[in-house]
């Protein structure tokens, strides 16, 4: 039996892998995020991160490592940071966007991302 304050989405050509967990002090999405139906790949994320997120107990970092996504991608990524910011408990959320030295384009992104929203959001580049 699965537990449901877990999330686990297998990566595919051209989605992201996807660990979320209330339990664990790390989560995770990584990989390449082309989804053919963003809104039907992101949505089950965008629930469990609703839901789910207001019960941590215990800091939480939260590491996003894209190799690339599209701009609806994009469009998601940021809604769901957007939830955790306007969670209670952000302050117990660290971001964690991490790039490729010399990936200008992912840097970038997680520039913009940082600049967008209130959240503890480090940059690192590996």
């Amino acid at each position: 039996m699965s537990d449901p304050e877990t999330l686990y989405i297998k990566p595919t050509d051209d989605t992201p892998e996807v660990s979320l967990s209330v339990h664990s002090p790390r989560s995770f999405m990584a990989g390449r995020s082309l989804p053919e139906n963003a809104h039907e790949f992101y949505n089950p994320v965008i629930k469990w991160v609703t839901e789910h997120f207001r019960n941590i107990t215990q800091p939480i970092d939260l590491e996003l490592r894209f190799d690339y996504f599209n701009s609806s991608s994009g469009r998601f990524l940021f809604e769901i940071l957007s939830i955790i910011e306007r969670n209670p408990k952000k302050g117990l959320v660290s971001i964690i966007w991490v790039v490729e030295h010399g990936d200008d384009l992912m840097l970038d992104k997680g520039n913009e991302l940082k600049s967008l929203l209130d959240l503890s959001f480090e940059i690192r580049e590996v």
